[in-house]
């Protein structure tokens, strides 16, 4: 079965003349998407809730807010105010209220339109002593300075306030921006209706205040993010390009870039128009199947590398209900910039090549500009790393993303990801050489909902997750969780962790330790029982049982043994004096064993086993014997209304 990517000329999208059906297409889909998405599965699922101290609580819901993160301090945009965040201080919050424009508020609703508030929309650092941020003011958008916890009216050029082209007109419309050098880069909408999104530059100073993308280089764009690196910007967005058959995604995922210091072009070309736009199509797909997420959701790159280690994280979504996370090298991307060839030009490339950082862009000759002003996009596409998405979901869908690069004990460095996920849970997934391992899921917020920003404190080793009631921190590392066994910490496959044996402890894992166990490629045991396999397993066995004495007379009744699932990655069993299997009735946290007719010949050993990665665990056992040793009496009755509470709590839990 073959499925066309969208985008591309006739001849791209001519592989095949085969047609399908939208259902034969999404029934094929949900079969491969849903291999994935059991590979990708949580190993453990650990509920935080009622252990994270760091939170804060808002006045009211801000289902509009935006955040912004530096060093120790958070600022939360909301309506009408500014939440200051600090959870190094004592009180962690200071609530800073954004002016009222009365006019604009009284005009808004004698046109009785909706959103007559101030929806604060962009918050950048604008230097090393002022927030630059911007809101809707009741449709009339207004941007200010904060300097010492006090607002004052950011001005353009004429001395006017500054909003309209940098803040949206109402928080259903979106916008991107970002501050470098003090230019400021948006794509917020120049009409009320939402329509004239471009990318602009602003600078508050000299004779080209503002410069403008051409209407050609992008069809009706959506930005997902912004971010520079050295002399450059780069821009993430995904843009129409309508195929002639209705069941081909119409979206297509770009990256672009502008050199920081484009000051447009001459009188004849590109005046106050950027004079070094290039982009280039951003492939997230499954080659072998012809399975395309053209939509680009959200991005993060990994810039705590060297520069040619540099990543780029990338969310996209499918028309058929799926996401992926894809993974790029800035290499590849800068290389492509740098030598593809420019899509549609027949003609030789000028010099200098177009789209290069010079001093001057005004200088640019003729022939340099009319290139990029007409043929903007590169010929070469950008494929992921390893060719293919690192992680595929077809339910639970990606929403943001974050990373963190660890230094571990002896030299090792690790790439982690946070995702944020539909149900308003965090899964923190390992990025190894050889594929994505689902490390745990997180469950943080107080009240369920969507995640609406994260921000990573890579030297703190913190995450901040904001939604539309709260704001809360957390440590990166959860090694307590893991502080079971050896086995429990290794198997864990967490970067932040390792095995301390002087300890016994599973411990946060650091550059000064040499002495730790851990394995992160395989999550392998070994060197956990240094010749002890003999010892550790027959002294499991040895341990102590939970003993049941029961009245194994007359007519049976039924019971549930319950075993509690320590890890979701693993296949748990029942035997029966060492030696029968029985299978288990699971739900989603425990292995139970139904026992349908207790009578004496149930008398024995109960054991439930793990089996996970070829390491065998004993996680628990019963002995049920008759009354006759009795240490511990429950009648007939109390084990059948045991088994009644416990049939009940099963049916629940399933």
């Amino acid at each position: 079965m073959l499925f066309e990517a969208a985008g591309g000329s006739a001849s791209d999208r001519s592989v095949s003349q085969s047609r399908f059906t939208m259902f034969e297409i999404s029934f094929f889909l949900c079969l491969f998407l849903g291999c994935a998405s059991t590979r990708f599965s949580p190993r453990l699922k650990l509920d935080l809730r009622d252990e994270i101290k760091d939170r804060v609580i808002f006045m009211s819901s801000e289902e509009y807010m935006t955040t912004l993160h530096e060093g120790n301090t958070v600022y939360v945009g909301g309506k009408a105010i500014l939440y200051q965040i600090n959870f190094e201080q004592t009180p962690p919050t200071v609530k800073i209220r954004v002016p009222d424009d009365n006019e604009a508020i009284e005009q808004c609703k004698k046109s009785k339109s909706d959103y007559c508030e101030n929806f604060i929309m962009v918050l950048q650092k604008f230097n090393t002593s002022h927030i630059l941020l911007c809101g809707t003011n009741a449709r009339t958008p207004r941007c200010w300075l904060l300097f010492r916890n006090e607002l004052s009216p950011f001005l353009d050029e004429n001395r006017g306030p500054l909003g309209h082209g940098v803040c949206p007109f109402t928080p259903k419309q979106s916008v991107t921006s970002l501050v470098v050098g003090e230019r400021l880069y948006s794509t917020a909408p120049l009409y009320s209706n939402g329509f004239g999104v471009d990318l602009r530059g602003f600078r508050s100073e000299g004779e080209n205040s503002w410069l403008h993308s051409l209407d050609e280089w992008m069809k009706d764009p959506k930005f997902v993010g912004m971010s520079p690196m050295d002399d450059l910007v780069y821009i993430f967005f995904r843009e129409k390009n309508l195929p002639e058959n209705p069941d081909i995604d119409p979206w297509i995922s770009r990256i672009a870039r502008v050199c920081k210091d484009d000051r447009g072009g001459s009188r004849s070309f590109l005046l106050h128009k950027w004079t070094t736009f290039l982009k280039a199509r951003l492939l997230c797909n499954v080659p072998s199947d012809n399975v395309h997420f053209n939509r680009i959701e959200d991005v993060f790159i990994d810039r705590s590398t060297t520069e040619s280690e540099v990543r780029v994280y990338g969310i996209f979504s499918s028309n058929w209900n799926a996401t992926a996370i894809c993974v790029y090298s800035m290499k590849d991307i800068s290389d492509v910039f740098r030598t593809s060839p420019f899509k549609g030009l027949t003609d030789g490339t000028p010099e200098p090549r177009p789209g290069t950082c010079v001093n001057d862009t005004q200088l640019l000759p003729d022939k340099v500009l009319k290139v990029l002003r007409d043929y903007p996009e590169m010929e070469k596409q950008i494929h992921p790393i390893r060719e293919v998405p690192l992680m595929i979901k077809n339910e639970l869908h990606f929403k943001k993303i974050v990373v963190d690069y660890v230094h571990g004990f002896r030299g090792t460095v690790s790439r982690v990801l946070f995702l944020a996920m539909g149900d308003g849970k965090i899964q923190k997934v390992l990025d190894t050489s050889q594929s994505a391992f689902t490390i745990s899921e997180l469950e943080v917020l107080k009240e369920p909902g969507p995640i609406l920003s994260m921000s990573l404190d890579s030297k703190t080793k913190h995450l901040y997750v904001t939604s539309a009631k709260e704001i809360v921190r957390f440590p990166l590392a959860q090694c307590d969780k893991y502080n079971k066994s050896c086995e429990t910490c290794v198997m864990a496959r967490d970067p932040y962790c390792a095995w301390n044996p002087g300890k016994r402890k599973c411990v946060p894992s650091t550059p000064d330790f040499r002495n730790l166990i851990q394995d992160l490629e395989n999550g392998e045991i070994d060197k956990c029982f240094e010749g002890k396999v003999a010892h550790l397993r027959s002294s499991q066995r040895d341990r102590d049982h939970k003993v049941l004495t029961l009245h194994l007379h007359g007519k049976g009744v039924p019971m549930y043994l319950s075993c509690p699932k320590q890890s979701y990655h693993a296949n748990y069993s029942w035997t029966f004096n060492h030696h029968e299997v029985l299978e288990c009735s699971s739900n989603e946290d425990d292995c139970l064993l139904l026992i349908n007719n207790l009578s004496k010949d149930c008398a024995g050993f109960y054991e439930c086993h793990s089996v996970e990665g070829g390491h065998e665990q004993l996680l628990t056992s019963y002995l049920i014997q008759d009354n006759s040793g009795s240490s511990v009496y429950l009648s007939r009755y109390s084990v059948a209304f045991c088994s009644v509470l416990m049939t009940v709590a099963a049916l629940i839990l399933q």
